[in-house]
């Protein structure tokens, strides 16, 4: 994730290694700092926590990228595939849930500890809140340095949709990205579904994408997400 460049209202941009920009702000900043540390981690293991919509999955995927690893879902998780998990050397696992697979996690946690690998774990909540049900995968994260997500921020979220804007080569009033950001929901999802939704009222309606249209944009998505 090395690779700083300026994108859109001076928010600095992490690059992958395929090319995909990250955008850092206060609301993820000591998370990004913490996976630029890797492997300068004091242990084999990370926790990341935060809301839904904050982007974890995304640092994952990019962390993959730098890391060469494997992002997984507790549905890859069981006693047969630990093996050939480990042996990727980094594995990201997103949203644990319920911990059913916390026996496959503890010796898969072991073996990658053991041959100098490395498990980013991603979750709604700080691991003291996990219920863990196995005494030595709890005292092995709880040791994990750990570190909170917020959910976007105005400036973050008025950046991302100017790139997805941007992406569907739609040009949008600063005015506008503000107005969004200060009414839709905080989360990346959220912004996507506007943006899409906003996309598509002005090519239907052979409209400019303004303030007015915005505010029905607005108004359509809560009312679907209700």
């Amino acid at each position: 994730m090395s690779g700083v460049n300026q994108l859109t209202f001076d928010l600095p941009a992490r690059t992958a290694r395929e090319g995909a920009d990250f955008l850092v702000t206060d609301s993820n900043a000591d998370a990004v700092a913490w996976l630029d540390r890797w492997p300068d981690w004091p242990a084999p293991a990370l926790c990341l926590y935060g809301p839904a919509g904050s982007g974890k999955s995304h640092l994952l995927h990019l962390w993959c990228e730098r890391a060469n690893g494997r992002q997984i879902t507790p549905d890859d998780l069981d006693a047969a595939a630990v093996p050939a998990l480990a042996a990727h050397g980094a594995i990201a696992l997103d949203a644990p849930g319920d911990w059913q697979a916390a026996e496959p996690l503890l010796h898969l946690y072991n073996m990658l500890a053991e041959n100098g690998g490395y498990l980013l774990l991603a979750a709604r909540t700080p691991p003291r809140q996990w219920r863990l049900p196995l005494a030595d995968l709890r005292s092995r994260l709880l040791a994990a340095p750990a570190v909170g997500i917020n959910p976007p921020d105005d400036q973050l979220l008025v950046a991302v949709m100017a790139k997805m804007f941007a992406d569907r080569q739609v040009r949008v009033g600063h005015d506008v990205l503000l107005y969004l950001a200060a009414r839709i929901e905080r989360s990346f999802a959220a912004a996507e579904v506007t943006v899409a939704r906003l996309d598509q009222a002005s090519l239907s309606g052979q409209r400019p994408i303004t303030v007015p249209l915005a505010r029905e944009a607005v108004t359509f998505v809560q009312a679907v997400s209700d």
